[in-house]
């Protein structure tokens, strides 16, 4: 499944960020990184939304929800500035639209992927909040008025950012807690356009913890 953001370098650096980091020593942060991962891998259901800081419009939403016999349901709507993606799936069929156009696959079909607790989906697992020990450059944690804030700058000559047009500058990841309990992040992109320097920032928040009841089909169907 595509992932979108405004600059589509989300779908790169989720891409990247989700390979193993228990062998890599931990940055200043990582151990509340850690634990806000595994609670996110743990719930049944959630909702996870991504909002541009500068408009306050929401460009991706993740909804998700497990059956009694952990399989995954879910949907998925994203949009970027040159285009828009979405995807339903119940582990039995999936609707996806393309730029307007959609295909309908089911179990068996040779591009179906069906997705379960013991198989979970990218946006389903730990990789969504973003944290790579091994590509963070600094890394400070600070108290501000009872809420942990940490702020991780990102290597781009470990992480190899691809986007729709410009060139990275710079990448940050920043996480709000309080006490072990993750708020939000926010992922920070600063990009060069024709000799133009551009910031793209998102707020990710994961909603609706365990509280999900049913996952709708955000594709219209005729």
């Amino acid at each position: 499944m595509k992932r979108y953001s405004i600059t589509a370098l989300l779908v790169v650096m989720i891409a990247m960020l989700t390979g193993c980091i228990w062998d890599t020593p931990d940055v200043e942060g990582g151990e509340l990184i850690k634990k806000a991962r595994e609670a996110y891998t743990s719930l049944d259901s959630a909702r996870v939304v991504m909002t541009n800081t500068e408009t306050g419009e929401c460009e991706q939403e993740f909804i998700f929800k497990y059956d009694e016999k952990g399989i995954l349901t879910y949907s998925y709507k994203g949009k970027s500035e040159k285009s828009s993606y979405a995807q339903f799936n119940n582990g039995l069929e999936s609707y996806t639209e393309e730029n307007g156009k959609v295909t309908h696959l089911v179990r068996g079909d040779k591009d179906f992927a069906a997705y379960s607790k013991d198989a979970k989906h990218p946006q389903a697992d730990m990789g969504l909040i973003i944290y790579q020990p091994a590509s963070v450059k600094t890394a400070t944690v600070t108290d501000e008025s009872g809420e942990t804030h940490i702020h991780h700058e990102y290597d781009l000559d470990k992480i190899s950012p691809e986007l729709e047009e410009g060139e990275a500058t710079a990448f940050y990841a920043d996480y709000y807690f309080k006490d072990d309990e993750l708020l939000y992040f926010t992922e920070t992109t600063e990009v060069k356009i024709d000799g133009k320097e551009k910031k793209y920032q998102y707020k990710v928040e994961i909603m609706d913890k365990n509280k999900v009841e049913r996952v709708e089909n955000p594709i219209k169907i005729d």
